[in-house]
């Protein structure tokens, strides 16, 4: 939350007091805490509120939370937002969407990041849209004329020690403890409110020369009344602005690909972007996913083929995986999951389970032909006999996998694309492994029946 920047402290403290009452009125709600002074901002805090347990409430953790937006947006000038504790981490905030712009103008950042909110916010599922860019505080800037400072007989340093202790205060001059509250204050000495709260009482200040006289400060500056931005963020060593957004009902892959495209039409070429937090770290992990998935692969190759003593009968068996996939992807569609780093792991997990059934059946095929059969004989006998094991342990798998995607017990529901994946997988494993492996076990052999010959007779002519 974030209250009005020119809020006193002892006023931002009665308004996060008020939305504290007004966050506990929210059926469903256990406890609620703040922190004051959230982020190092006196004007900001962070509440933290536990639910009660999912059986005991009538509203999901969606709700609760749309409901919060809602109550939260009668506050005048509040910035609020509704965000789930991340179990990643990374990046400033606990929104999904951490996107950082970067570039050396503040101004055109300014710029680009307004007109990239103003359209990103307007898509459906994208709520609690914000930027790092704090609001500006009024101040004073002033310029100090050195050639007149000269002729006067003023130095820089004495206008600039005299505007610090006069205007800002100086800390150490003394402290005061309050034994009743246990606090201690720091005693600023500097002028009334009267003298320093405008240009024209700042111009009034006099300084003294090096002669001795006193000189107006007015005579050697210039003084303007504009704000500045209370912080400058950097990533990469470079001036950035970072938009957040919450979602709402919308996967983060289908989110980032929105926010690309309309970045991509609004930042010039030297205006770069980059995500943080969760789009950062589902980034990376994708790849490291991907990476591990393919290794897979290719370690399941190698052992089947010296297991088998074949390169051939390897790929027959590979060729469950992606039938597995089919089914794997068609339960995440038909279910409404998204394909999120616990479906991936679902995928690797799906490259251990249904090799097993092409295993089964290619292995046997060959003991079936070491004794004597025919290669067509083998494949069907070899089928009904290891029908039964692969039923058994193909619906063992699933039947475990099921309190994982009906999502059982407390914050379940992360882990259910992993547990349909595998569901899905197996069904359509187990259901075109015991008509494509065999079909396929007939063609390869054939071509490694028509390589031998090939080769046989390349040894006859060179012999």
């Amino acid at each position: 939350m974030e209250a009005p920047i020119d809020y006193s402290v002892d006023q931002v403290e009665r308004y996060f007091g008020d939305t504290e009452k007004m966050i506990k009125e929210i059926p469903g709600i256990k406890s609620v805490f703040y922190v004051q002074g959230y982020q190092g901002y006196s004007n900001k805090a962070n509440i933290m509120v536990t639910l009660q347990p999912k059986a005991e409430r009538k509203y999901s953790q969606e709700d609760i939370k749309k409901i919060a937006r809602a109550k939260l947006k009668q506050l005048p000038g509040m910035k609020a937002s509704a965000e789930d504790i991340s179990l990643i981490g990374g990046g400033i905030r606990q929104v999904p969407i951490q996107y950082s712009i970067r570039g050396q103008d503040l101004s055109a950042l300014q710029t680009y990041a307004k007109q990239t909110i103003a359209e990103f916010s307007k898509l459906p599922g994208i709520v609690d849209v914000d930027t790092s860019l704090e609001a500006g505080k009024p101040e004073f800037k002033v310029y100090i004329d050195r050639d007149k400072a000269a002729d006067l007989g003023v130095d820089v340093a004495t206008v600039a020690e005299a505007i610090n202790l006069l205007i800002g205060g100086e800390l150490d001059i003394a402290r005061y403890k309050d034994e009743k509250k246990g606090k201690r204050y720091d005693i600023r000495v500097r002028l009334n409110p009267d003298d320093r709260e405008s240009s024209d009482a700042l111009q009034r200040i006099y300084v003294r020369a090096r002669d001795g006289k006193l000189v107006e400060l007015g005579n050697v500056v210039k003084v303007q009344e504009g704000t500045g931005p209370s912080v400058i963020n950097r990533v990469d060593r470079q001036r950035a602005i970072t938009i957040f957004a919450n979602l709402e009902g919308k996967a983060l892959g289908e989110a980032k690909n929105e926010l690309d495209e309309i970045a991509g039409r609004i930042l010039p070429a030297d205006y770069l972007s980059k995500y943080q937090g969760m789009g950062q770290v589902m980034q990376e992990s994708f790849v490291y996913l991907l990476f591990a998935l393919l290794l897979g692969i290719i370690m399941a190759y190698m052992i089947l083929a010296a297991q088998f003593e074949s390169f051939i009968h390897p790929v027959t068996i590979l060729l469950s995986m992606p039938l597995s996939f089919i089914g794997a992807f068609g339960a995440l569609f038909i279910t409404g999951k998204t394909l999120n780093i616990f479906s991936i792991i679902g995928l690797i997990l799906l490259m251990g389970l249904v090799k097993k059934n092409a295993i089964l059946l290619v292995d046997y095929t060959n003991v079936l032909r070491e004794r004597g059969m025919s290669r067509r004989e083998a494949i069907l006998q070899a089928g009904p006999v290891r029908m039964r094991p692969i039923l058994m342990t193909t619906f063992a798998m699933i039947f475990g996998m099921l309190p994982i995607a009906f999502a059982v017990g407390e914050g379940a529901e992360t882990r259910a694309p992993m547990g349909i994946a595998v569901i899905g997988g197996l069904l359509t494993s187990l259901i075109l492994t015991l008509v494509v492996v065999p079909a396929a076990y007939d063609v390869f052999d054939d071509w490694q029946e028509y390589f031998k010959k090939r080769r046989s007779k390349k040894e006859k002519k060179i012999g």
